[in-house]
């Protein structure tokens, strides 16, 4: 396979030499390790030429004279970071934030590989060391790199198709909100909480969407909410949620609360520091969920849990699709609320709550003597 000629940022650099904001790097060919090597390039160059002697006595001199170099599998993220991640105005920044976080990963531990020798039996491997959701959430970041690199021709096939999907001993610990749970959790919680809590169990949304949702997002009985996760990717994202006379008191309580705010989830933080968004007391998505664990661990009987299984605050979405389907609402009602495009994903939130018995009717028919006695 021809190599690929490197960036233009990096042409008339010496192999293995990189230049990124200023400051030169050079990476380890046998680890994929990367050092600085400062901002003045001469001198730069002539450390890079001497550990390349050093550590590739058998480098392809046709390559290094050209200023082409063996793709790396590190040379494949970089690329898939800037083209398939930065460039990408589809994705939302937590998103962009997860997937820099797998392709870290991916670079810290195969980035040395040269992406043609790379094999299944090498992801398979690295899959082994990798438990639980974590698996197949850095499977994939992995099989999408690996496709990337393929329609760049660098590859023929991606080697990890093959691999198993997901951890086929993983099973998920984190335990189902009880609704018994849910009432102790929101007695220790502060009003403010409460008010996100409640939101939460009635709208079915998650954390980023119940501290986004503000009062002139209400028009005509209706709030809109736009999932952040998925606003780019599918029109499921886009929810008109008709206001029930229960929703309706707890944003009436919310509108009650100190400070006046035009966000529903607002609070009086200890500092008195304004926040600088939106101008006003307003609650970040991490902080929820810091808050909403510290009421729950208040509550004896998550606190005997350990920590793996006790439920977080996405655990009230679930919870407030349950109550739904106990209520007899339809299940594709619950899914629009739950903006999934897919009912399987729906399938997800409902499971997991109570054992659910499937209805069946015994046979009404005789054969040879079944009345006789």
């Amino acid at each position: 396979m021809a190599a690929r000629p490197r960036k233009r940022k990096h042409k008339g650099l010496v192999t293995n030499l990189y230049l990124r904001k200023g400051i030169y790097y050079y990476r380890r060919p046998d680890n994929g390790k990367e050092f600085s090597m400062g901002r003045n390039l001469k001198m730069a160059k002539e450390a890079a030429i001497e550990l390349n002697n050093r550590l590739m006595p058998s480098a392809d001199l046709v390559a290094t004279v050209m200023g082409l170099a063996d793709i790396s599998i590190n040379d494949a993220c970089d690329e898939f970071q800037q083209v398939r991640i930065d460039d990408d105005p589809r994705l939302a920044p937590s998103t962009k934030k997860e997937k820099t976080y797998r392709l870290n990963r991916i670079r810290k531990d195969l980035g040395h590989y040269d992406i043609t020798k790379f094999t299944t039996a090498d992801v398979a491997n690295w899959l082994e060391n990798i438990k639980g959701d974590a698996y197949r959430q850095h499977r994939t970041t992995l099989s999408q790199v690996m496709d990337f690199a393929q329609t760049r021709g660098w590859i023929h096939k991606n080697v990890v198709s093959p691999t198993l999907s997901h951890d086929v001993h993983y099973k998920k610990v984190r335990k189902r909100l009880t609704v018994e749970q849910y009432q102790a959790v929101r007695g220790f919680a502060e009003p403010w909480l409460q008010v996100a809590m409640d939101l939460a169990l009635l709208t079915c949304q998650g954390r980023t969407e119940i501290v986004n949702m503000a009062f002139d997002h209400i028009e005509d009985d209706t709030l809109y909410v736009v999932r952040q996760k998925t606003y780019r990717k599918t029109e499921t994202a886009y929810i008109a949620i008709s206001i029930t006379p229960t929703l309706a008191k707890v944003i009436e309580r919310s509108r009650q609360l100190p400070p006046a705010s035009p966000l529903m989830v607002h609070r009086r933080p200890e500092r008195m520091q304004k926040s600088t968004r939106h101008g006003n007391w307003s609650v970040t998505a991490s902080y929820l969920s810091k808050a909403f664990q510290k009421a729950r661990d208040q509550v004896s009987s998550i606190a005997r849990m350990p920590e793996e299984e006790r439920p977080t605050f996405h655990e009230i979405r679930a919870l407030g699709a349950h109550l739904m389907e106990k209520a007899g609402v339809k299940k594709a009602e619950v899914q629009a609320l739950l903006g999934h495009a897919d009912e399987s994903m729906t399938e997800v939130y409902l499971a997991g709550h109570d054992q659910k018995w499937i209805s069946a009717v015994a046979g009404d028919f005789e054969v040879g003597g079944i009345n006789k006695y």
